[in-house]
């Protein structure tokens, strides 16, 4: 018995030694984070909170920005803050944190998937409604305020403001892409071919390549997400529900929906385009860029050219352009043009627990993180360290750009523009210039002449705002679960019809004679005009 008691004395021992023990700036083997306020302040009067968040390869604790970041965050709300994280790999956040939501055993705060969970959820009183303390979020609410109909974009129908949403903010006035038309462009200096600026000429270089290299498909597709948007760029269209600047309209509708497949049918029955258009991504594009396969790219990610060239062995050199123009619709849109200014997306927020003790403290320290001095911490880093200011712009130093691993080294010190190692409780709000800033220079073509650019900036510079498509413009619209189901279950039949009719017109295997028939098919699979009204009504409403 004597023996029974002095273990359990012994264990209540250990364990008291161990919780004492919490006061340590870092504990990697708990994940937890204690800032000592270093003043007179009692324990009582710390902040304790217990955090869920995804991580992207790359943890945080001990870098420079985090430890950074923690300093401040104490000082700014004046006590000490001991912060519980539990980082989930992002590939298996939303299945993980989809279970704490349906028991309801939620930590104080965490990043919620999908607003359509944010809504429920809040509605069923498991976060705080932030529309409560509007008054002490004054950095987070500038975001709101400057998001376009953002009551109903953001809010619940009762006026509730369940999140910290992911917030971005621009300060200049460029608005940019990271998507572009590329060309193989020693192919074309080498046969003295011109760099295409319209869709004739893209045909008529098509027609060139094959001839000198017959066993190429010339034109080739680099993501199957992108599908056959470079041309419906190039006709001011879409392949669905788009806004055209006045109103929403179902795309395949329309003419220019038509003579965007008409132009891919001629270069299909020609063999100028790939067979695996429809179905190549990256890893099969990249050997076709190297080896002589295709030399076309109508829209690509502008991050793959830099790789193209990279790889000495094959010595190609390719080039960014402006996507080629349609004369008869105007300057070719870009594919998702960034906004300037401030705003927030509603796809995922940040959410405090109902259940959480300091609610007012916490909210203070998430709205924090839209300040202007966090997010330059968070974005740039710490100046000297990771960057410094050159006639009034930042810019990251020359020796971590240079060092052959930027991305890496900004990752080493916590910089979250790395997109690995991302500080603080995220996701916080993504300042555009640091993200512009943060890639190396490419090949980018125009006006005759192809030079080392930043594809951001050459983007706006040579696009300008006749190039920004009203589709990235489109009036901020919340929908109510049952508008989405109404709308999944009208919509999904007609467009998965669509595309693959339109490959089928594509190909030849229906004929452009069958059109009217094919609109006829649509209207009798679902009431899509319906949906239209839908998204129009929440415009003017």
């Amino acid at each position: 018995m004597k023996k029974g008691m002095i273990g359990l004395l012994a264990l209540i021992f250990i364990i008291a030694a161990l919780l004492s023990g919490c006061s340590s700036v870092t504990d990697n083997e708990n994940g937890k984070t204690d800032n000592g306020n270093g003043g007179s302040e009692g324990k009582s009067e710390a902040l304790k909170l217990k955090v869920v968040i995804p991580h992207f390869g790359g943890d945080p604790t001990g870098t420079l920005v985090q430890q950074e970041y923690e300093k401040e965050i104490q000082q700014y709300l004046g006590i000490g803050v001991t912060i519980e994280w539990t980082r989930i790999p992002w590939g298996e956040y939303k299945e993980k944190t989809q279970v704490m939501l349906t028991s309801g055993d939620i930590p104080d705060v965490m990043l919620v998937l999908g607003q359509d969970n944010i809504i429920k959820y809040g509605e069923q009183e498991l976060f705080v409604d932030l529309a409560e303390y509007m008054d002490v979020m004054p950095n987070y609410m500038e975001f709101v305020k400057a998001t376009d109909n953002y009551e109903k974009y953001l809010m619940s129908d009762s006026k509730q403001l369940f999140a910290f949403y992911d917030g971005f903010t621009n300060p200049s006035d460029i608005e940019p892409s990271q998507y572009a038309t590329a060309y193989r462009l020693d192919v074309f200096e080498k046969h003295n071919i011109k760099v295409p600026t319209t869709l004739d000429e893209l045909y008529k270089a098509a027609k060139e390549l094959k001839e000198l290299y017959p066993d190429s498909y010339p034109v080739g597709q680099s993501e199957q997400y992108l599908n056959y948007d470079g041309i419906l760029n190039a006709n001011h269209t879409s392949g669905g529900i788009y806004w055209n600047g006045e109103k929403y309209v179902y795309g395949p509708t329309e003419e220019a929906f038509k003579e965007a497949l008409m132009f891919l049918n001629k270069l299909y029955s020609e063999k100028l385009l790939d067979p695996a258009y429809w179905s190549d991504n990256m890893d099969e594009a990249k050997p076709k860029a190297s080896t002589g396969k295709t030399f076309i790219y109508p829209l690509i990610w502008s991050g793959y050219v830099a790789d193209f060239n990279a790889n000495q062995q094959a010595g190609v050199t390719w080039t960014l352009a402006m996507g080629p123009d349609n004369p008869k619709y105007g300057k070719s849109w870009k594919y998702d043009s960034e906004p300037k200014g401030k705003g927030v997306n509603n796809g995922y927020g940040i959410v405090v627990s109902a259940k959480a003790k300091n609610t007012e403290q916490i909210i203070r320290l998430l709205d924090y993180q839209y300040s202007d001095k966090m997010i330059n911490l968070l974005m740039w880093g710490i100046e000297g360290k990771s960057y410094e200011v050159k006639d009034g712009n930042k810019q990251f130093l020359p020796e971590i750009k240079e060092s052959g691993d930027f991305v890496g080294e900004l990752a080493k010190l916590g910089v979250s523009v790395s997109m690995r190692t991302r500080p603080g409780i995220v996701f916080t709000p993504q300042e555009r210039i640091a993200k512009y800033m943060s890639i190396p220079d490419v090949m980018f073509y125009h006006d005759g002449k192809a030079q080392l650019e930043n594809y951001w900036l050459a983007s706006d510079k040579y696009g300008g705002k006749q190039s920004i498509s009203p589709i990235n413009r489109a009036p901020k619209l919340l929908f109510s679960k049952d508008e989405n189901d109404r709308r999944a279950n009208t919509m999904t039949p007609i467009d998965t019809y669509v595309k693959e009719s339109a490959v089928k017109f594509i190909k030849g295997e229906m004929s452009f004679d069958d059109w009217d028939k094919f609109q006829d098919t649509m209207k009798k699979m679902g009431d899509y005009e319906s949906i239209l009204q839908m998204f129009n009504d929440k415009v003017t409403s």
